[in-house]
């Protein structure tokens, strides 16, 4: 029999002495009474003393008993019995017992927990013989070794499995079993009637999204493999807070949608109500959600500064099986003016040339053609545009630029190649018109210095000799993505009259996809490629604006900026981290000297030390934030001074919020890989009956106290 609480056994122990104390403090006194004659009394005082005995032993056994039951109903019996023995037993074993410790184990049903009902399996595996050598790895988003190798001191590891409690950590499973393979294979005996006998011991919910992969080939080929699930019968019923984000890049002064994301996983449809508190405003959200899917709530924000903006959603007025992923905290990034870098060696003075139509798209002077296409820049806070001579081109010269748009850049030098490497990885977005032969050049080594982060749809090759590039004209558009989308049934007549000239010829690229190809000329060459390139974004506009009619339409103001604005908003739009995860997250290039930085913890007692928040280096000439495992979830900041240079959010993994555990028969099959795999139910349908012994403990309590009153009355005078 093993119990919940066994610290209540002990109490119950000390408080059966309260009956006896209650008994002795009660007894009877001697009397002296005048009498003539006591022949009479004496007879009489003997036949009630005899009753009397019988009565306070009667009743000094039920309160006795009363007492016991109380405590043992306390104590919580559990129904699971004592492990499998395994054959051998003699021989010495050399156990290594993981326990799953990520968040799913806290959700409860009837009050008990996962995790709880895995503690008292996981004591009796580490109570063995004087020969017996166990390890425990706590299993996270992290493996938490006890021990770096098996030890004998058993009683110490059942003193951190009593201090353990689960984390709000995803499992990295197979992360856990290599670091038990670990500590088993250095243990002695080979594989051929080896003197050790190794065992794994895996005690798990066997959530779906944690279990739907791992691998045993790296344990040593004579382990027993035994894995034991503590989850329900049934997945328990559960809503979580999944996300929260804005829609698009936020902007300073611009209505923004922020969206939420709420996860059903119950049989059957929630209304669901999401408290949302962006700094000092507060908003209600509220939907329907379908069964076992996510369902998006939004609603309109607009931010009047620019920063980082902190807040929370929060489920109300929910009671699920898993309290902890009802609220997520989040960060947003409000961005002020936008800054476009024009890298060009053309002149700066007005005149038709390539960049100076750019200049005057990107950033539309005041009462100029195409300032309604942008209304929401005043002109107190206009869109700047900040020339750039390629010669020129060093990080503090893109420093401060949301968009970097090369046009007539001419060669550009491995350096500033390898910096536009560097900045697209890190989340940059970077807008190239190709017009030059020289740009092919350009093209492909970017893609050179890219690697795997970007796969061009296309490669971009100098006109073949005696080929000119004139006339071309729109043959395919992506119509339903920007930047043609928001021309919506204008569109055709639109785009008809365009006419194109120079330009770059391409050829179809397989590493690539497609359907990043968002413009095709009639020709079959690309227009318009727009592509990830790492954090960031890539988009190769294949012209040569001064030999064609674009810049001279009314299409070219909004589609140059619906373009910057898809580019822009490929940014991460939630700064957030699952909490155990490691974080290695650039911070703006302004943020300043490393010494200067310092990282604060939210508050609450639960956040970790200074010590254990990471450290700031430089890093390729960009400021690095390094953390090994993010911390309990909340708002990080790093700060200089009292100004905050960056923020992140660490929330609970969203896969945890699905209870569903997987198939126990792909466990010994399929995912077994071809081991002897045991699977045992440690918390079926019939242990969970047994589960109910301290609701009877506690009947026969209170009958114990029913048969005192019925003994009183019986052996009343």
């Amino acid at each position: 029999m093993n119990f919940l609480h066994p610290w209540a056994l002990a109490v119950g122990a000390a408080a059966l002495c309260l009956p006896l104390l209650v008994h002795w403090l009660t007894r009877p006194r001697p009397v002296r009474l005048p009498l003539s004659t006591i022949r009479f009394v004496l007879e009489a005082v003997q036949q009630r003393r005899a009753r009397h005995r019988l009565r306070d032993f009667i009743i000094l056994l039920l309160r006795a008993g009363a007492v016991a039951l109380l405590a043992w109903a306390f104590a919580r019996p559990l129904g699971a019995g004592k492990p499998p023995q395994a054959p051998g037993a003699g021989a010495e074993t050399a156990r290594v017992l993981i326990l799953d410790q990520s968040q799913s184990t806290a959700a409860a049903v009837r009050g008990i927990s996962a995790f709880e009902r895995a503690r008292p399996i996981a004591a009796r595996y580490l109570s063995g013989n004087s020969g017996a050598r166990a390890g425990l790895i706590l299993a996270g988003a992290r493996p938490r070794a006890v021990f770096g190798r098996l030890s004998s001191n058993l009683p110490a590891l059942r003193d951190e499995l009593a201090a353990a409690q689960p984390r709000p950590e995803r499992l990295n499973l197979q992360a856990a079993i290599n670091r038990a393979a670990e500590m088993l294979g250095g243990e002695g005996g080979g594989d051929g009637g080896a003197a050790v006998r190794r065992e794994l011991i895996i005690l798990s919910d066997f959530q779906r999204t944690d279990w739907s992969t791992f691998d045993l080939s790296p344990l040593p080929k004579d382990t027993v493999v035994r894995l034991e699930s503590v989850a329900p019968a049934q997945a328990p019923a559960n809503l979580a807070v999944l996300r929260v984000s804005a829609a698009g890049r936020l902007v300073e002064g611009r209505e923004a949608r922020v969206e939420v994301d709420v996860g059903n996983y119950s049989p059957a449809a929630r209304q669901v109500q999401v408290d949302l508190t962006i700094g000092d405003g507060t908003y209600r959200l509220e939907g329907l959600c379908p069964p076992n899917v996510a369902t998006t709530l939004s609603t309109s924000f607009n931010p009047q500064a620019a920063g980082w903006q902190f807040g929370s959603a929060r489920l109300a007025g929910v009671e699920d099986a898993l309290p902890a992923d009802d609220v997520r905290p989040f960060v947003l990034g409000v961005r002020g003016a936008t800054t476009y870098a024009l890298v060009t060696r053309e002149d700066p003075r007005p005149h038709a040339s390539s960049s100076h139509f750019l200049e005057r798209a990107l950033a539309p002077a005041p009462g100029a053609p195409g300032q309604a296409q942008v209304a929401w820049a005043s002109p107190a806070r206009r869109e700047r545009v900040q020339r750039v001579d390629p010669k020129a081109l060093d990080k503090d010269a893109l420093a401060g630029a949301d968009l970097v748009v090369l046009d007539h850049p001419g060669k550009l030098s491995t350096e500033s190649i390898g910096l536009l490497a560097a900045l697209a990885r890190r989340g940059r977005a970077i807008l190239y018109v190709a017009a030059e032969p020289v740009d092919a050049t350009n093209l492909k080594l970017l893609a050179d210095a890219a690697g795997s982060d970007l796969k061009l749809p296309v490669n971009f090759l100098p006109p073949r000799p005696g080929r000119v590039r004139r006339g071309l004209f729109l043959a395919e558009v992506a119509k339903d993505q920007l930047p043609f989308r928001e021309f919506g049934e204008a569109l055709p007549a639109a785009i008809g009259p365009l006419r194109f000239g120079g330009g770059l010829d391409t050829e179809r690229n397989p590493a690539g996809l497609l359907d990043d190809v968002q413009a095709t000329y009639g020709d079959r060459t690309a227009c318009l490629v727009t592509t990830a390139w790492g954090a960031g974004s890539l988009a190769v506009l294949n012209a040569e604006l001064a030999e064609s009619n674009l810049p001279a339409s009314p299409v070219f103001v909004p589609l140059v900026n619906e373009l910057a604005g898809r580019l822009l908003g490929r940014g991460p739009a939630e700064h957030s981290v699952a909490s155990g995860d490691r974080v290695d997250a650039y911070l703006p290039p302004d943020a300043g000297e490393p010494s200067k930085l310092t990282i604060v913890a939210p508050p609450g007692a639960a956040a970790p030390k200074v010590a254990d928040l990471g450290t700031v280096s430089e890093e390729g000439g960009f400021l690095l934030w390094h953390w090994a495992a993010a911390g309990p979830p909340g708002v990080y900041q790093v700060k200089r001074g009292d100004a905050t240079v960056f923020a992140l959010a660490s929330t609970v993994p969203p896969s945890e919020a699905d209870l569903a555990r997987i198939d126990p028969s792909l466990l010994e099959g399929r995912l077994a890989g071809g081991r002897q795999v045991h699977f045992t139910q440690a918390a079926s349908a019939d242990s969970e009956a047994r589960d109910d012994t301290w609701a009877w403990v506690l009947a026969a309590c209170v009958g114990c106290l029913l048969l005192e009153v019925v003994a009183l009355l019986a052996f009343r005078t």
